[in-house]
């Protein structure tokens, strides 16, 4: 059969494109391997080795070319269009559907490295021979991943280009696409709901520039090490890595921002494994990168310094191994499926650890070491211990996060941790302390020596400032744990020590704080995770009377209240009322209101929030959060249940319509709830008459006593009975008229002692009603700002040392 209306053409250009796009990586790694060989053909192969990067450079843009000429155009013939976009979504999240699957992310770090390839041509000079050997060689292992051929029936890579109908079979047999005319009714899949957010089109780029920029430090170790430049590497080196930490850092945080705005996660950061899997080679990589800092002013930690870069880029490798390969199942929300690529990953991993600890094992004797001992007073002894906390609190990271690693590789069964985010933190929490510890200290310390007296006489105000502050702190936000109190002293010390720094001795000079500011940045940001994490408060402890726990063991009568239109119920310091919910597009708003009572015991209506709920049937729906900002606090609120078939049933239904069914397994005691009553199960008993049941004494019938309360206090008896008769289950009802409410009695058992009771409910009655969570966030504008100092702290400090290498080599 020949299809109407393919696109064949598009498909074959970028598939010629993904095959240059390897061969020429392949080849300009090859030539710049030759060209860092000092004879004299050297000249001509990096003359070749540049044309060919460049060349492969020209490919990867035709292959980003070519996608997004298919997603804006809904080619939907081909699969990756198919699966990750459709004709509803709004075009701008096209940027969101191109890096949603694995191809398209493989295909956005590779685009980044020829932008920092392209840079370092003109930039790395002597290096940039053995470093863009490296880099090549890099961009052929990604290139590799968007091939899609077989070599001996094992798969390499996963294209991009892929028609449904011809590299994809199942769909063949599908009725739909029987018809010659199959793409007039076909639409896509669609985007992944929690991905329909702006921050989607901003941090997926930020972080995968960040993980790119790691492949400049590594590079240049590697080509330290393979050139015998054991120092010469650092100068030129100093910049990128300084950069990197910014752009990751950054990324790292817009995720954050996206989770605290777009996820129901309930903060900011949930010690999910990809958000793990990021921030390990951030750490290391801010170890590295003051590792440099001490080895350019004197020639220390050398070996550490070539490990750490080493070990960064490996990190990254493998945090694309835990995310890619689907061996984290489902232990994280971010995790893509598996491609069949995990032996791919694993290769790519495997090749480049083994050429940097080969290289560090054949170099370690001639890397220059230290002929005496660091003093303790020194400001490299502690830039060094800091190194050293940054790599242990990493390891411990990732250690936990790679447990479903542990479990296939030694056949052990490991479960999930159940309260990760205690586990992480009462963990983390003493590294912490010690790095803002360091943080505030470090740059009073001069290097090789520092008069201890002299230094005392420095810190002196800063630690009887932080001292005062932290005891305020404490009073005012009633912080009543001591470990709590340990590291807001030394957020505070490490924020006011590097002020006073700015001050003192740069002289209020900011061209020359960006180090400090940076400080600044990262002590506000443990303040804000202190304060705002430490002392949340959940306020919508449930006082509708409904209990909201008969929902799953995940629903706590603590943290969820349930909200019933038009009622109004007091959370935490103000009011809340249920307006109703509305529907734009695919999404559905969930209105509350919030009022306080003035002196008079009136109701003054203070805000709304709209929470709302993504419709996706394909991918299943998602809750996303609606927030409230103040100067010193965030109110957060989200819906975690709602009934959304019952109400629009509801519309259409005749006064003696029931809804559907619904189970539930209760003992002696238990509540259940519907719309507009509290069920209590009280006791069961035989006491039946049997006459007028027509029961024999082989039949056996069992009644269960529940009570049903209303709103205003009312109750009402119920007797549903559960009755074996001629061998059969024939279960005798009990309606409630006045609540609307029938019971059904269909099991008992006697091991656990519960039964299962069946309430349906009238749908003309129902009223809508909604679950929601509703968090206070304290202060939390405090780790916003940190972020920001922090950036513009990072960015400046790398633009006084590029200006600083411009003038040291003129």
């Amino acid at each position: 059969m020949e299809y109407v209306g393919e696109h064949l053409w598009i498909g074959k250009l970028g598939n010629i494109f993904v095959i240059l796009s390897f061969v020429l990586a392949l080849l300009a790694s090859v030539s710049y391997f030759f060209a860092s060989r000092d004879n004299d053909a050297a000249a001509s192969w990096k003359r070749i080795a540049r044309i060919s990067f460049r060349a492969h450079g020209l490919a990867v843009f035709g292959i980003v070319a070519t996608l997004f000429f298919m997603l804006m155009n809904h080619y939907f013939e081909y699969e990756y269009v198919w699966h990750h976009s459709n004709k509803e979504m709004p075009m701008r999240y096209i940027l969101s559907c191109f890096w949603e699957g694995q191809e398209g992310s493989f295909l956005l770090w590779t685009f980044w490295h020829v932008l920092i390839g392209l840079i370092l041509q003109r930039s790395a000079k002597n290096f940039e021979a053995p470093v863009m050997t490296v880099i090549s060689l890099v961009q052929a292992f990604l290139a590799s991943m968007l091939l899609g051929i077989f070599i001996f029936e094992y798969r390499i890579g996963s294209n991009p280009f892929t028609v449904l109908l011809r590299e994809h079979p199942d769909f063949a047999n599908i009725p739909l696409f029987k018809s010659e005319n199959y793409l007039e009714k076909l639409d896509g899949r669609g985007l992944n709901p929690l991905l329909q957010n702006y921050w989607m089109t901003i941090h997926p780029p930020t972080l995968f520039l960040g993980f790119a920029l790691t492949v400049v430090p590594f590079a240049y170790a590697i080509a330290g090490l393979w050139k015998k430049q054991f120092n010469e590497w650092l100068k030129p080196a100093l910049p990128w890595t300084f950069f990197a930490v910014a752009v990751l850092g950054i990324g790292i945080l817009m995720g954050g921002a996206w989770a605290y705005e777009a996820l129901s996660f309930g903060g900011f950061w949930a010690w999910d494994p990809v958000e793990n899997a990021s921030l390990v080679p951030w750490l290391t990589l801010v170890g590295a990168a003051h590792l440099m800092l001490i080895n350019r002013n004197e020639g220390q930690s050398l070996f550490t310094t070539f490990f750490l870069s080493i070990l960064t880029f490996i990190l990254i490798l493998y945090s694309t191994f835990l995310t890619r390969s689907g061996i984290l199942g489902e232990s994280s929300v971010h995790a893509f499926t598996d491609l069949g690529m995990s032996g791919q990953l694993l290769l790519y991993l495997l090749f480049f650890f083994a050429m940097g600890m080969v290289l560090l094992i054949i170099n370690w004797r001639k890397i220059p070491k230290l002929k005496e001992e660091e003093s303790i007073w020194s400001r490299e002894f502690w830039m060094f211990v800091g190194a050293i906390v940054l790599l242990v609190s990493s390891f411990q990271i990732i250690f936990y996060t790679s447990m479903p690693v542990w479990n296939k590789l030694f056949n052990l069964n490991k479960a999930p941790l159940k309260d990760v985010v205690t586990f992480y933190n009462n963990w983390q929490l003493p590294f912490a302390f010690i790095v803002t510890l360091l943080i505030a200290v470090g740059q009073f310390f001069k290097y090789k020596h520092t008069d201890p007296k002299q230094f005392i006489k420095k810190m002196l105000l800063s630690l009887v400032v932080s001292f005062v502050f932290t005891g305020l702190f404490i009073y005012l936000l009633n912080f009543n744990k001591g470990y709590y109190a340990i590291l807001m002293f030394s957020s505070i010390f490490a924020t006011v020590a590097n002020f006073d720094y700015i001050i003192r001795v740069l002289n209020g000079k900011l061209g020359k704080a960006g180090a400090s500011l940076a400080h600044i940045g990262f002590g506000l940001i443990m303040l804000g995770v202190l304060i705002s994490t430490g002392k949340k408060e959940t306020i919508s402890h449930n006082t509708s009377g409904k209990s909201v726990e008969s929902l799953g063991e995940d629903f706590s009568n603590n943290d969820n209240i349930v909200l019933t239109q038009g009622d109004t119920l007091p959370m935490g310091n103000y009011y809340a009322t249920y307006i109703g919910r509305r529907s734009e597009g695919i999404n559905v708003y969930f209105d509350v209101d919030y009022f306080t009572k003035d002196a008079q015991g009136q109701f003054q209506k203070e805000f709304s929030l709209a929470p709302l709920i993504q419709m996706n049937p394909r991918m299943g729906n998602s809750s996303e959060p609606d927030t409230r900002h103040y100067a010193t606090f965030d109110l957060y609120s989200y819906v975690t249940y709602v009934d959304l078939e019952t109400i629009n049933e509801k519309k259409e239904a005749t006064a003696d319509e029931y809804v559907p069914a619904k189970n539930y397994d209760i003992k002696q005691g238990d509540t259940i709830f519907s719309s507009n009553a509290i069920i209590i199960f009280d006791s069961l008993s035989t006491n039946l008459n049997q006459e007028n049941m027509q029961l024999s004494e082989e039949d056996i019938a069992v009644k269960a006593h529940l009570r049903a309360l209303d709103v205003k206090g009312q109750t009402y008896a119920a007797t549903p009975v559960y009755m074996i008769k001629n061998n059969s289950v024939q279960p005798v009802a009990a309606k409630v008229d006045e609540l609307g409410l029938q019971f059904m009695f269909w099991k008992i058992n006697p091991e656990t002692g519960k039964v299962q009771i069946s309430v349906q409910e009238k749908k003309s009655n129902i009223k809508d009603f909604i679950v929601m969570q509703a968090i206070i966030f304290p202060y939390i504008n405090i780790l916003w700002i940190g972020c920001i100092v922090m950036a513009i702290g990072t960015l400046l400090s790398i633009w006084e040392r590029i200006k600083k290498n411009k003038r040291s080599s003129n």
